[in-house]
C-alpha cells in the first residue's frame, strides 16, 4: 500500500504541486513549510497528519497534500511542537524553532515494514488490497492495548467484536459476523496455524511483538487463501534496524481485574563494525488471578503467559535475509462454572443467571483443573532479492509446532492431561513483485504473483474421541494486478487452492460416526485395527475485482470504493470429523465428512473522507454463501433434554450442517477534531444481519448484535517535559440480539448493555528516550452483562470494573539519519 500511495502521488500531482495551505487567525507573520517523505526512498507521503502546537496555544491538525507538503502561515516566533503520523509509517515528533520569515522542515517517516524499494509498489508485509476496507493500530494507539490479547486489542475497530472464551479471559476475533476459521491471522507474513477449531482456542499470537496490527475487513481469499472469508488480521513486527545503533523498549503493566500484571522488553542492535548485520531479542510475561464479575468471581480463570523470541538478519539495498524463532507458553484455568452435572443444574443456572455453588468460588492465583496448557513454536526464514528494474522476489519458509494439553477435573491420583493435540506445519511461499509498467495516458500497471505450499500433521492422544489424527497437503497460486490512473484505480485478482487430507479414524470413532450417518464411507478404507483412512480432496478457485476512485479534484480527500469477490472455503478438520467434547470445549460437537466447499459471492462498497478536521468511513456489504457450514446448537429430546446424555454427563450438542446463508451489514467510523480547540470526538457503529435461507427461513445464531461507540477526548497543552497528553471518556452500547431462532438455542439472547470507559495518558519525550504513561478504566459502572457471541453466557456474567496502568520506555542511541522502526 505504501508504494501504491507513492505512485498515486506521482501520477496525480503535477511536478510543482502547490503546498497545502492552512492559515491561522492571529497577527503573526512567520511561515512554516514541511515536506513529509518516506525515510527509506525519499518519496512524498501524501495524506500524512501533521499536528502542531505553538507555544501557549491549543494543538491544531492538518494533512499534507498529494505532494506530501504543508504550508502554515501567520505563526508567532518561538518553539513549536510538531508531530507527524501516517497509518502505514512510524510517527515522528520534534520541536521546531520559528525565528525566520519562512522555516523549512523535512520530516522522514520510517515505513512499517522491513524494506521499501522505490521500484516495488506492492509490499508483501502490507498485503491487503487498496480497494478493501481496513483499519490499523500503530504507535500510541497500539501502545494503549499492551497487555491485552489479540482479539481484545482490535475489538475497538468498527465491525470487529470478540468470541469470548472460558479460560483465562481468552478470545478470538469476530469480523463482520464471521468467527474463528473464517478469519485468517498473518504474523510477519506467515499464516498462523494452531488448534483454532475450538471455541476457546484463542490464537497463539503475542501482540507485544507487533509494531502495527491491521484488520482487512471482507473477503481477501485471492491474496491470502480460502480461510479469509470474513477478513484478515495482519500482525507486522517492528522492522529491524538498518543503520548502526541500539533501540528498544521496556514496559510494565498492572491491572485490577483480573488482578495481576506483567512486563516486556525488546532490544534491537545493528553493529557499526558489521554493516548490514542486525539482531533482536524480546520477551514478556504476564500473570493474573481469577476474573471478577460485578457479583462473584469466575473461579479458576487465572492465567500465566510468557513469550520469548529473537531474530538475526543481513539487510542491504538489494538483499535481505532474516531468520528467527519465537516461543509462546500459556497456562489458563477453565472456569469452574462450566461444570454441568445434570440437566436440571444447567437449566437452574440459566434461569437464576448465577452459577450453581457460586458461594464456593474464589479469586485465587492458583490454576487448577480444568485447565489448558499450550506451547507454540515458530521458526521462520525470510529472504528478499532485488532484481533491479525487474522488481523483487520474496521467499518465506516457516515451521510451526502447536502442542496443546487439556486437563479435566478427575480423581486426585490422576496427574496427566486427558487430551493432547500436537500440530506440526511446514509452509513455503514464493512471490514476485514487478515494477510499475507505464501504460501511457496517465496509467500504470503494478502487481504481484506467487505460490505457496503447506504440509501439516496432527496427532491426537486421548481415551475419548474428538478429532482424528490427520495429515494434509495444500497449495495455492495467485495473481493480483492493479491499473492505477490519476483519479481511479482498478484491481483484479485470481487464485487457485487445492487440498488433500487423510483422516486416520480409530475403530471407535469410525463406528460412531458411521452410526450417526455423518461419515462418507465411500472415501474410507478400513485398516487391520478396525479403523479407517478417509481421503478428501478439494479444489477451489477464487476471484476478485474492485476499484477506488477520487471523484472530485476539488475534494481530493474524498474516495469511493467497490469490491466484488467470489471466494471458496474448504471444510476444516473439525467440520468434517469432530465427534466429542473437550475440557475447554464443554459441548458435544458433531462434524460431517459429507460437507463440501462453501462458496461466497460478495460485494462491498464504501465512502471515505480524510480532511483536516474530519475523517469518515462508511461501508456496506452483502455476502451470499452457498453451502455455508453452520455450527449451530441442536437441542435434544429425551431424558436429558435439551442436552444430550453421555457417559461423561449431559452436554449441549452443536452440529455442523450446510445451509444457504445471507449476510448483510454496515459499518460507520468517524474522527472529528475541533478546529483550534483541544477537543476530539470519535465514534463507530456496526450492524450485521444473517439468515439461514433454507425452507422456513430463520436467523443464524451467534451473529453479533448491533454495536455503537462514542468517545470524547480533551488534549492538554504540551510543556517542556511532556506532550500528547489526553483525558478521554466514552462508552459502548450493545443492543440485545433481536434476530434469532428461539428453537435453535438453549437460552434467549441476553439484554442490551452499556459499558463506560475512561482513560488518561501522556508522553515524556527527549532526544533518545520516549516515556509513555497511561491509565485506563473499563466497565466503570460495574455493569452486569453477558455477551451474545460468548459461550460463557450460558453459565456466568462478563467481568466487572477494572483499571489498567501502563508505563513504557522506548529508547534509541547512535542511529543514523536513515532511521529505524522506532
Amino acid at each position: 500500500m505504501i508504494g501504491s500511495l507513492a505512485l498515486l502521488a506521482i501520477l496525480a500531482a503535477p511536478p510543482e504541486a502547490p503546498p497545502s495551505v492552512a492559515t491561522t487567525e492571529d497577527d503573526c507573520t512567520l511561515r512554516w513549510r514541511v515536506d513529509v517523505v518516506d525515510e527509506d526512498t525519499g518519496e512524498p507521503v501524501p495524506g500524512a497528519t501533521v499536528e502542531i502546537q505553538p507555544s501557549d496555544q491549543a494543538p491544531r491538525r492538518y494533512q499534507t497534500n498529494d505532494a506530501g507538503t504543508l504550508l502554515v502561515r501567520r505563526l508567532c516566533p518561538g518553539p513549536m511542537r510538531v508531530s507527524v503520523s501516517k497509518s502505514d509509517h512510524a510517527s515522528s515528533s520534534e520541536t521546531v524553532e520559528l525565528d525566520m520569515p519562512e522555516t523549512l522542515s523535512v520530516v522522514g517517516l520510517p515505513a512499517l515494514h522491513d524494506h521499501h524499494s522505490e521500484h516495488v509498489i506492492l509490499i508483501h508485509d502490507e498485503g491487503q488490497s487498496t480497494v478493501g476496507s481496513s483499519e490499523a493500530l500503530a504507535g500510541a494507539d497500539l501502545a494503549k492495548t499492551r497487555g491485552q490479547g489479540l482479539a481484545d486489542a482490535i475489538s475497538t475497530m468498527s465491525g470487529v467484536t470478540t468470541l469470548r472464551g472460558t479460560a483465562g479471559g481468552m478470545a478470538k476475533p469476530v469480523i463482520r459476523g464471521q468467527v474463528g476459521r473464517r478469519n485468517l491471522i498473518i504474523f510477519d507474513g506467515i499464516r498462523h496455524e494452531g488448534q483454532k477449531w475450538g471455541l476457546d482456542h484463542a490464537p497463539e499470537i503475542d501482540p507485544n511483538a507487533a509494531g502495527r496490527i491491521t484488520v482487512v475487513k471482507g473477503a481477501a481469499t485471492t491474496r491470502f487463501g480460502p480461510d479469509a472469508i470474513g477478513g484478515v488480521v495482519l500482525v507486522d513486527p517492528r522492522p529491524m534496524l538498518r543503520s548502526p545503533g541500539v533501540a528498544g523498549e521496556v514496559s510494565l503493566l498492572g491491572m485490577s481485574n483480573a488482578l495481576g500484571g506483567g512486563g516486556a522488553f525488546r532490544i534491537d542492535h545493528a553493529p557499526a563494525r558489521a554493516p548490514g548485520l542486525s539482531w533482536r531479542v524480546e520477551g514478556n510475561i504476564a500473570r493474573h488471578r481469577a476474573v471478577v464479575t460485578p457479583d462473584y468471581p469466575l473461579d479458576n480463570t487465572g492465567a500465566l503467559t510468557w513469550n520469548a523470541g529473537g531474530r538475526v538478519g543481513y539487510l542491504s539495498e538489494h538483499v535481505d535475509i532474516i531468520a528467527g524463532y519465537r516461543l509462546l507458553r500459556t497456562q489458563a484455568g477453565i472456569c469452574s462454572c462450566l461444570r454441568v452435572s445434570t440437566n436440571e443444574e444447567f437449566q437452574i443456572g440459566i434461569a437464576r443467571s448465577v452459577p450453581p455453588e457460586v458461594d464456593l468460588y474464589s479469586t485465587e492465583f492458583a490454576i487448577e483443573r480444568p485447565r489448558q496448557e499450550v506451547w507454540h513454536h515458530l521458526a521462520h526464514a525470510h529472504a528478499r532479492v532485488g532484481l533491479g528494474e525487474a522488481g523483487e522476489l520474496h521467499l518465506i519458509y516457516a515451521y510451526q509446532f502447536n502442542d496443546r494439553s487439556e486437563f479435566e477435573s478427575v480423581r486426585s491420583n490422576i496427574t496427566g492431561p486427558q487430551i493432547e493435540l500436537r500440530l506440526g506445519t511446514h509452509r513455503g511461499e514464493l512471490h514476485y513483485e514487478h515494477v510499475a509498467v507505464d501504460l501511457g495516458w496517465g496509467w500504470a500497471l503494478v502487481g504481484t504473483l506467487g505460490g505457496e505450499v503447506n504440509y501439516q500433521v496432527n496427532a491426537f492422544d486421548s481415551a475419548n474421541t474428538l478429532i482424528p489424527d490427520y495429515r494434509q497437503w495444500s497449495g495455492g497460486a495467485f495473481a493480483v494486478e492493479r491499473f492505477v490512473g490519476e483519479q481511479i484505480e482498478f484491481e483484479f485478482g485470481a487464485r487457485y487452492e487445492g487440498l488433500g487430507r487423510t483422516g486416520l479414524l480409530s475403530e471407535r470413532d469410525f463406528l460412531g460416526q458411521r452410526a450417526g450417518g455423518r461419515l462418507d464411507e465411500s472415501a474410507c478404507t478400513r485398516d487391520a485395527d478396525g479403523g479407517a483412512e478417509c481421503q478428501q480432496q478439494f479444489h477451489t478457485p477464487s476471484a476478485s475485482a474492485g476499484l477506488i476512485a477520487h471523484p472530485s479534484r476539488k475534494v481530493p480527500e474524498l474516495n469511493l470504493r467497490l469490491d466484488l469477490n467470489s471466494s471458496a472455503r474448504i471444510p476444516a478438520i473439525d467440520e468434517s470429523y469432530m465427534n466429542g467434547a473437550a475440557p475447554s470445549f464443554p459441548i458435544l460437537g458433531l462434524g460431517d465428512s459429507h460437507l463440501g466447499v462453501e462458496r461466497t459471492w460478495g460485494a462491498a462498497t464504501g465512502i471515505g473522507y480524510g480532511g483536516d478536521w474530519l475523517e469518515l468511513e462508511l461501508a456496506a456489504y452483502t455476502n451470499y454463501i452457498d453451502d455455508y457450514i453452520y455450527f449451530t446448537p441442536e437441542p435434544q429430546e429425551g431424558q436429558c433434554a435439551p442436552l444430550s446424555c453421555t457417559t461423561r454427563g449431559p452436554f449441549p450438542v452443536f452440529v455442523f450442517r450446510p445451509v444457504d446463508a445471507l449476510f448483510v451489514g454496515g459499518e460507520l467510523r468517524f474522527d472529528l477534531r475541533a478546529p483550534r480547540l483541544p477537543l476530539e470526538l470519535s465514534g463507530d457503529a456496526a450492524w450485521v444481519r444473517a439468515w439461514d435461507l433454507s425452507p422456513g427461513e430463520t436467523y443464524l445464531t451467534y451473529v453479533p448484535a448491533d454495536r455503537y461507540g462514542l468517545h470524547g477526548r480533551w488534549l492538554w497543552p504540551d510543556t517542556k517535559v511532556s506532550s500528547r497528553g489526553y483525558l478521554e471518556i466514552g462508552g459502548t452500547f450493545v443492543d440485545r440480539q433481536r434476530r434469532y431462532d428461539v428453537e435453535a438455542d438453549f437460552a434467549e439472547p441476553p439484554p442490551a448493555y452499556v459499558i463506560l470507559e475512561a482513560g488518561a495518558g501522556v508522553e515524556f519525550p527527549t532526544d533518545e528516550v520516549l516515556m509513555r504513561l497511561s491509565l485506563r478504566g473499563t466497565n466503570l459502572l460495574n455493569q452486569r452483562y453477558r455477551e451474545y457471541t460468548s459461550l460463557l453466557r450460558y453459565f456466568a456474567d462478563e467481568p466487572g470494573w477494572g483499571v489498567q496502568l501502563r508505563f513504557a520506555v522506548e529508547f534509541s542511541a547512535g542511529i543514523g539519519s536513515e532511521g529505524s522502526s522506532t
